[in-house]
């Protein structure tokens, strides 16, 4: 901010007499009603000045009632979140919030479509690559250069990881690349498995059951009180007795299995687990990621 508003007055587009700005350290030098305050954070980002007030954490400025906040700009489409959060805190700290609903205090720091077709007169371009906004955006910008009379062929509409290659005799899409979202995990860049993703989300909402069952090699029935392991699972503490039916269902789920002269240790998991899961859902109504461990003996 102090770097635009000081561009600002060198190149001439904004007068402040000497003496009227003060530094943001100064702010509680001066009574409120004679202090306006510039500030960085009209589309809600979260390190922002704005934010940080909304928050009650900037280090030298706070909001408190009768102060009133100017949103002198439009929410970008998908900031409309958290522009709303900081407005509501802001709320939240009795200030008062004016937005461009209220009143015409918003001037675009886009060009407007006569003032980009001029644009497109004066440099005469050879070609058009529109890459701002979404793809209405890019849309309406190529047809503003076919109103000015560039050739549609020479209007190049691209999208996220289609190269656009510039030599010295034309231009031309290349190759697409791979583009988006790029997970990093610990040290390791690339993409990660759904399975991986799926696990994770899981883990994240409902937490884990890790289920040890000790079986006889004979009979396959259980041989010892399973084991249960669990981290993360929500209101556990609030179902009473819960554990022991969990075990309970363990042995239920071992004995059918035994009765159906089930040896192998990969369908024994695999019941435990659909079982388990079972069980736990119709009493928690969440689903747990449920890791079974059949240990034979």
């Amino acid at each position: 901010m102090r770097k635009n508003v000081n561009i600002g007055r060198q190149l001439g587009h904004i007068e402040v007499p000497d003496g009227l700005l003060v530094g943001v350290k100064e702010v509680e030098d001066f009574p409120d009603h004679k202090l306006v305050v510039i500030s960085t954070g009209s589309q809600g980002e979260p390190l922002s000045a704005l934010r940080r007030m909304a928050h009650g954490d900037h280090p030298q400025v706070k909001l408190r009632r009768g102060d009133t906040v100017i949103f002198s700009a439009t929410p970008i489409p998908g900031n409309e979140r958290a522009v709303n959060e900081t407005i509501d805190r802001i709320y939240q700290l009795d200030a008062d919030v004016i937005t461009a609903r209220d009143a015409p205090i918003h001037a675009s720091g886009h060009g407007y479509a006569e003032e980009i077709k001029l644009m497109l007169n004066l440099t005469n371009p050879r070609y058009v690559f529109p890459f701002h906004g979404d793809h209405k955006r890019l849309r309406l910008h190529g047809q503003l250069a076919e109103a000015v009379g560039i050739h549609p062929g020479d209007v190049f509409r691209g999208e996220n990881g289609l190269p656009l290659e510039i030599d010295a005799r034309t231009a031309r899409f290349a190759k697409k690349e791979q583009a988006g979202m790029i997970f990093v995990d610990g040290v390791d860049v690339g993409d990660i498995e759904d399975v991986a993703l799926r696990d994770r989300r899981m883990l994240s909402a409902d937490g884990i059951f890790i289920v040890v069952a000790t079986v006889s090699e004979q009979d396959g029935r259980s041989v010892v009180p399973p084991e249960l392991i669990f981290r993360g699972v929500p209101f556990l503490d609030e179902a009473d007795g819960l554990i022991g039916d969990i075990r309970e269902a363990v042995e239920d789920s071992l004995d059918r299995s035994a009765a159906e002269h089930i040896r192998e240790i990969a369908m024994l998991q695999d019941h435990l687990h659909d079982d388990i899961a079972r069980f736990v859902y119709d009493r928690l109504k969440r689903r747990p990621l449920v890791l079974p461990v059949v240990v034979e003996v």
